[in-house]
C-alpha cells in the first residue's frame, strides 16, 4: 500500500530540499485542485505571538506576501490561537462571524473560507487558508484538506519562516 502517490512524493522531496516557497507552491497546487477552491494563503505567527504575517499565497495581486495583523482578542484569533480550531465559513454570514473583512472578500467574489491552524509541539505556528465559492466546504472537501494539512505543516518547520 502506498500512502502518498510516488510522483507527489518525489515532488515533495524536491520541494523540501529546495525551501519553503517551493513547498508552498507544491501544496498550493494540491489545495487549488480541491473543488471550488480559488485562493490559498499562508500566515505565520511571529515568535513573540504578537502578529501574523502572510508568507505564501496563490494570488499575489489580491493577497500579497507581507503585511502584519495583530493577534488580538477578535473572534478569528480566539478560534485559531485560543481554541486551536479552524474557522469554517461556508457562507458570507458564517465568514462574518470570524472575519471583519468579509464584505471585502465578498466583493472580490468569495463566499467561503477555511482557516486552519497549524499546531506543532503545542504551538500555533501559523494558518493555511482557503477561499472559494459559497457552499464548497463539504465534508468530502474538508476531509481531503485535512489529509494535506500535515504536509502543509512542514512549511512551518523551516528555520526563520515566522520571521520573514
Amino acid at each position: 500500500m502506498t500512502i502518498i502517490d510516488p510522483a507527489f512524493g518525489t515532488r515533495l522531496a524536491h520541494a523540501l530540499a529546495t525551501g519553503p516557497q517551493a513547498l508552498i507552491t507544491l501544496v498550493n497546487e494540491a489545495l487549488l485542485g480541491l473543488p471550488g477552491v480559488r485562493t490559498v494563503t499562508w500566515l505565520a505567527t511571529a515568535p513573540d505571538r504578537s502578529v501574523t504575517h502572510r508568507i505564501g499565497t496563490s494570488d499575489p495581486k489580491g493577497f500579497p506576501i507581507g503585511g502584519f495583523d495583530p493577534i488580538d482578542d477578535g473572534a478569528w484569533n480566539r478560534r485559531i490561537f485560543g481554541d486551536r480550531l479552524p474557522v469554517v465559513g461556508d457562507t458570507p454570514a458564517q465568514m462574518a462571524e470570524f472575519i471583519p473583512e468579509t464584505d471585502q472578500l465578498v466583493a472580490m467574489g468569495y463566499g467561503a473560507t477555511l482557516c486552519a491552524p497549524v499546531v506543532i509541539g503545542g504551538e500555533v505556528r501559523g494558518t493555511v487558508n482557503l477561499l472559494g465559492d459559497a457552499g464548497i466546504l463539504t465534508p468530502a472537501l474538508l476531509a481531503e484538506f485535512h489529509t494535506l494539512l500535515p504536509i502543509a505543516a512542514l512549511v512551518f518547520t523551516f528555520p526563520g519562516i515566522s520571521e520573514r
